[in-house]
């Protein structure tokens, strides 16, 4: 079991679990996506789109890394137990560092799916 470590670590085994399954799925989007757009023969602008599933799989998966989730950190609480059990962040400097933290993972997970995103409609534009 994982110690909660304020902007460090947040949630354990069974919440990384759930941040990977929610990241894999968010790939699979995106890349039904793409399969989309290039059956349909829609113009390659669309591929564009892909940002969207693109950002939520990076941020699932990166949170899962981590061993930290933006979303309680902005909430103020973690669980890093392994049967779930939400618990409040007492100090203020551990709620700050959390959330500075919850700044840092996002903008992260943006660059990298919009560099696939782009990626993706380059390629996309030479194949359609």
């Amino acid at each position: 079991m994982a110690d909660y470590q304020p902007g460090a670590c947040n949630i354990g085994a069974a919440e990384r679990r759930k941040r990977y399954r929610t990241g894999v799925a968010s790939f699979a989007a995106a890349a039904l996506l793409v399969v989309a757009v290039l059956l349909v023969d829609a113009p390659a602008f669309w591929l564009l789109a892909t940002v969207l599933p693109l950002f939520g799989g990076f941020l699932g998966v990166m949170q899962a890394r981590a061993g930290f989730c933006v979303g309680f950190a902005m909430a103020g609480v973690y669980d890093v137990s392994d049967a779930g059990g939400r618990r409040r962040v007492a100090p203020e400097s551990g709620q700050r560092a959390d959330r500075k933290r919850a700044i840092v993972l996002p903008l992260q997970a943006l660059a990298a799916a919009t560099a696939c995103a782009l990626g993706v409609y380059a390629v996309g534009a030479v194949a359609l």
